[in-house]
């Protein structure tokens, strides 16, 4: 389906991912997990909207911030005790395990479609596409390295501290 139509192929990318974060989401019950995968249907949701758009032969582009910055505002709401107490089942990690798996599938083709596309809308957009779903692995890397690794783990490479302070 990619050498036929790369556009659609991108939606149905979006689409499955969709999918699939609203059912994990719905069946994880660390509530920064769902959290995490809300955010990342979300987003799969506002990718989907803006390259149907572009399949409409309108400008699309894609605005909003990116997903990192909301995964670290929502880490940073909770507090150091429920920090503590998130825990995981092993389908926590088969789930994401998956899910990186499918961002790094969207990965190569948007960076694919931005080398072919025919105008620089449609470039910049792949661009940005690339981007956001760059920054789900790493949120989905980090995640796993949470669930790997809790007591060794921190909040991406700057070992942030969110409490505010």
């Amino acid at each position: 389906m990619a050498e036929a139509d790369p556009l659609q192929y991108a939606i149905q990318l979006e689409r499955d991912g969709l999918a699939f974060y609203t059912e994990v989401g719905a069946r994880t019950e660390n509530p920064l997990g769902r959290k995490m995968f809300e955010g990342l249907a979300a987003d799969e949701r506002r990718h989907e909207k803006v390259l149907l758009e572009l399949a409409a032969k309108r400008k699309a582009a894609l605005a909003g911030e990116l997903p990192k910055e909301r995964l670290v505002t929502l880490f940073a709401t909770l507090g150091e005790e429920l920090r503590r107490e998130l825990t995981a089942e092993a389908s926590d990690t088969e789930a994401v395990e998956k899910a990186l798996r499918m961002e790094r599938a969207s990965i190569a083709h948007y960076t694919a479609q931005a080398a072919a596309a025919p105008s620089e809308d449609a470039r910049a957009l792949y661009r940005r596409l690339v981007v956001e779903e760059e920054q789900h692995v790493d949120i989905l890397e980090n995640c796993l390295a949470y669930l790997n690794k809790t007591g060794q783990w921190f909040l991406w490479d700057e070992q942030a501290v969110l409490d505010g302070g």
